[in-house]
């Protein structure tokens, strides 16, 4: 767990979050941010310049004072740990949110949530299948 330095030193469970992310890809750039986000590519680089979002700068091979355009990239727990921060709830309120749902569906509907939930769970399914 990394500490939120926003908010008063306490913890901030990333994991969550982190899930959220796409598999097998460590680095994003602004656009792939702002489409996982919901937010502007420009909303993302404003975000990072304020010092909300944490990433790096590169500008290539470029000698000092010739640099033509930086690259801003940004690592998948950086991301993880913005969308932990700016979330108005914790991973708790969701699952007793969701709790809430559950227990008014149609014994038809638990049936195939169980499945979705037993085929993620087993890996024969990945979790992308079911978002739309």
């Amino acid at each position: 767990m990394k500490t939120n330095k926003y908010f008063e030193n306490q913890p901030v469970d990333c994991s969550y979050f982190s899930g959220l992310l796409p598999e097998g890809q460590d680095w994003f750039s602004p656009k792939e941010i702002g489409a996982i986000i919901g937010r502007s590519d420009q909303y993302v680089r404003n975000t990072f310049y304020s010092g909300k979002i944490f990433g790096h700068l590169s500008n290539g091979l470029a000698k000092k004072g010739f640099e033509k355009k930086t690259y801003l990239r940004v690592h998948r727990s950086a991301i993880a740990l913005y969308l932990a921060q700016s979330a108005n709830y914790s991973t708790d309120d969701l699952i007793e949110a969701l709790s809430q749902i559950i227990v008014r569906l149609s014994d038809y509907q638990l049936m195939r949530l169980d499945k979705v939930i037993k085929d993620v769970s087993n890996g024969t399914s990945s979790k992308k299948t079911y978002r739309k």
